[in-house]
């Protein structure tokens, strides 16, 4: 009886580790919905040396958008240049699919310039693993702000499991410095890739 005791324990350590009982899956899926946040006259964050969020996130969801089909996956971008696309046009193209999810791709900021770091939102409790797959990936490569509920449109009004992603402050000069380098703007969407894929198992 000890003995099996002291199994059970250490099954349950290796899972708080790894995470996995926690997070779960959200099941099969085909589809994803790639959302570059803002666009057209909506510029999004203005950035420390002047730049705008808008650009960042078309960059970081056409890397995503190669890096999903190499896995396999069907890819719907809700824009592919800079032009303005509602918020209620985002979450409707994400409900016509079939066997789809969305996740939408943003950059941070605020006047605290020290603030750094990475988040990823959902709303509904469906949503959850795929927000703390990616979040896992994602905090890698910055401070983990970790996975926090919200009402964020694109989120309350989607019917497929979805997540909202920051990838960093563009307010903070040295995490600037990051986001505007190539290289590391590919880590990101490779992150966040590997997040959409491991939210199915």
């Amino acid at each position: 009886m000890f003995f099996l005791r002291q199994v059970l324990l250490c099954l349950m350590v290796v899972a708080l580790l790894t995470g996995c009982s926690s997070i779960g899956s959200i099941g099969k899926f085909s589809t994803v919905v790639v959302d570059a946040g803002h666009g057209g006259i909506d510029r999004g964050a203005r950035a420390y040396d002047g730049s705008y969020e808008k650009n960042y996130t078309l960059d970081v969801t056409k890397r995503l958008e190669k890096k999903l089909k190499a896995r396999g996956y069907h890819v719907i971008m809700t824009r592919k240049g800079d032009y303005f696309v509602p918020l209620a046009d985002r979450a409707a193209t994400s409900n016509k699919q079939w066997g789809a999810i969305f996740v939408s791709i943003h950059f941070n900021d605020t006047r605290r310039r020290a603030a750094q770091g990475v988040e990823t939102y959902y709303y509904a409790s469906r949503s959850y693993p795929l927000a703390a797959r990616i979040q896992q990936e994602i905090a890698r490569y910055s401070t983990n702000r970790g996975v926090k509920r919200a009402r964020f449109h694109v989120l309350r009004n989607n019917t497929k499991p979805a997540a909202l992603v920051e990838l960093g402050f563009l307010s903070n000069p040295q995490e600037l410095r990051r986001i505007k380098s190539a290289g590391y703007r590919d880590k990101l969407a490779e992150a966040v890739a590997r997040g959409i894929s491991r939210s199915a198992r």
